[in-house]
């Protein structure tokens, strides 16, 4: 039996293996785990831009929360803030007509003189009723602003016998200013000593009368005006007689609010 001898393939075909030569310009590396070791000072850094965001906000951490409340909540912030001011400013005008404290005005009755229109003997169709007061305003730093719609009635033995409006005027501080009022009758009928005393001239019969006032003002103190304030005024007088040149004997006037 013949034995056979493998066939050796084409030199081509047989891939050659070469050693490794190390050389001086090419070293030699062998298979295996290497360290390298660097210079601390020559390591540098490229972190991605994305990475500069985020170590911002770690090192602010309340700015986001900062920036989200102004931006979301603008309006209530200037809510409060608006509404924190027009507190203090009520609190400080408050505080100034309270340590000033504000005077009401004076009172006193002046000249009261009765007119009045004859029809018959014994009979009058209506009687006015001609009263000067004299305002005094005693506060040092608060003036004072009389306001439309102020009413003034006179009484006779608790009975309303004449009405009236109060003027408008401003009165500065420490100020003293005189007024006139003209009274209409509301058509009651006088009593027979008070027709009697107006048609003798020469009577001294002393009568007593109660003008009452309602009169809207509003005091400025320092630069600062209070709201809309109504002050009540009763003035009890008693005049020697109705004639031209009456003489107040007694009065006393009071001033409420």
């Amino acid at each position: 039996m013949t034995e056979q001898v493998p066939t050796v393939p084409h030199s081509d075909a047989i891939p050659k293996i070469h050693d490794p030569v190390a050389t001086p310009n090419q070293p030699f590396f062998e298979p295996g785990t290497y360290v390298i070791q660097i210079p601390r000072d020559q390591i540098y850094r490229f972190p991605p831009p994305g990475n500069a965001s985020v170590a911002q906000r770690q090192r602010n951490p309340h700015q986001k929360k900062h920036k989200s409340c102004c931006g979301r909540s603008c309006f209530w912030c200037c809510f409060i803030a608006i509404a924190s001011g027009i507190a203090v400013a009520v609190t400080i005008v408050g505080l100034s007509f309270i340590l000033l404290k504000p005077k009401d005005p004076e009172f006193q009755v002046q000249r009261f003189v009765v007119k009045n229109q004859q029809v018959s003997r014994h009979k009058y169709s209506y009687t006015n009723y001609d009263i000067r007061l004299n305002v005094h305003n005693s506060n040092r730093r608060s003036s004072i602003l009389y306001q439309q719609g102020g009413a003034v009635s006179l009484s006779f033995r608790q009975q309303n016998v004449a009405t009236g409006k109060f003027p408008t005027f401003h009165q500065g501080h420490k100020n003293s200013t005189d007024i006139g009022i003209v009274l209409k009758g509301t058509g009651v009928g006088l009593p027979k000593d008070v027709q009697n005393s107006l048609r003798n001239r020469k009577s001294k019969v002393p009568h007593s009368f109660s003008l009452k006032m309602n009169v809207p003002v509003k005091m400025k103190t320092s630069g600062l005006k209070t709201g809309r304030a109504e002050i009540v005024v009763t003035c009890d007088f008693t005049v020697q007689s109705l004639a031209q040149d009456t003489h107040i004997l007694s009065q006393e006037c009071q001033t409420n609010r």
